[in-house]
């Protein structure tokens, strides 16, 4: 069978509380028109075969519920989280990917928006398969081994590019979770599993956990919370016939944030009010397939959250109206 190499890969690149910012690792997914097929958020277990490259344009659009102004004078309204991505498959159980994101961060209350580059990220993504034992992933597989348990381990880490010193309209340093970079390197890891259940059902999961580095800002020292994610999806293949095909996508994407942690101004980092939780979000999407290329849509919300003094917060992860992004990528042999 020849193999028809169409990869989506997602960046799932959160927002931020009042004080404090969480963005998500990346989400690598590979599907052909009669294999198994690959979710919005949840990593699909199939790395890129041999010498195939990949690219990606993404963007994911978040607003955030507005409160009371007498207690949140200055309100994140939204963020915009874009990005570019680049993969090439060293091996058939070895790829490498790259992604640079852009985001435009905006905050009302005569503060404004914070535009610029994010942190770099690197991932290498190691795959293999259960067929009465386990095996790599050879180049090629029929449709009858493409319906083993497939499973990845991947790794990446970020590169502090992105600006820390940002300053608002008002010529004040943008606060942490403001600013488009890190400032220090962000290692993640994570492990998936992927099954075709049916013909036209996959089933997907994937746990993954991302570490942060204190920062010294000129203005502050500021550690940003570890994330830990658990995420379930799955993808019904509702049309294919030649090089086409459309895919149905629901999923659950679980969230635990660490409270962030901030110079208490007695050189310690004390644990802040008003910051991490647990959130359970849901989406819906689509991805349809022409050829090599793809694009994928959808949106999702928050339906269960824990949030720690969540009154408090505003501007953060489980108080989204909505988060709605689009991908478009296209892969093939070098």
């Amino acid at each position: 069978m020849k193999r028809l190499a169409v990869a989506l890969v997602f960046a799932l690149s959160l927002a931020a509380l009042p004080a404090h910012a969480h963005h998500g690792v990346a989400a690598v997914g590979l599907s052909e028109p009669e294999g198994p097929g690959a979710a919005l958020e949840t990593t699909a277990a199939l790395p890129l075969p041999k010498h195939f490259v990949f690219a990606m344009v993404k963007s994911e659009f978040v607003s955030f519920q507005m409160r009371d102004r007498a207690a949140f004078p200055a309100q994140r309204d939204f963020s915009s989280f874009n990005m570019v991505a680049l993969g090439f498959g060293i091996t058939p159980w070895l790829s490498a990917y790259v992604f640079q994101p852009y985001n435009v961060k905006s905050e009302d209350g005569g503060v404004g928006s914070n535009p610029g580059l994010g942190d770099t990220n690197l991932m290498l993504a190691f795959g293999w398969k259960w067929d009465e034992g386990p095996r790599l992933i050879p180049q090629k597989e029929s449709l009858d081994e493409l319906a083993d348990w497939h499973f990845l381990l991947w790794a990446s880490c970020t590169i502090p590019v992105g600006p820390t010193e940002n300053s608002d309209d008002r010529g004040d340093h943008f606060v942490p979770d403001m600013q488009t970079g890190f400032g220090e390197p962000s290692p993640a890891l994570g492990l998936a599993a992927l099954k075709q259940v049916f013909t036209n059902l996959t089933a997907l999961a994937e746990v993954n956990y991302q570490h942060f580095f204190t920062h010294r800002y000129s203005f502050t020292r500021y550690r940003f919370g570890a994330e830990m994610r658990v995420n379930a999806a799955g993808v019904y293949r509702i049309y294919a016939k030649g090089r086409v095909r459309l895919d149905g996508v629901a999923e659950l994407v679980g969230l635990h944030l660490q409270r962030d942690r901030e110079d208490d101004g007695r050189c310690n980092l004390a644990a802040l009010s008003a910051s991490g939780g647990t959130i359970l979000y849901a989406s819906l999407g689509a991805r349809l397939y022409l050829g090599r290329a793809a694009i994928a849509f959808g949106a999702k919300r928050a339906v269960l959250k824990s949030l720690n003094e969540g009154s408090d917060q505003q501007g953060s992860e489980g108080l989204e109206n909505v988060r709605v992004f689009l991908s478009l990528s296209v892969a093939g042999p070098l």
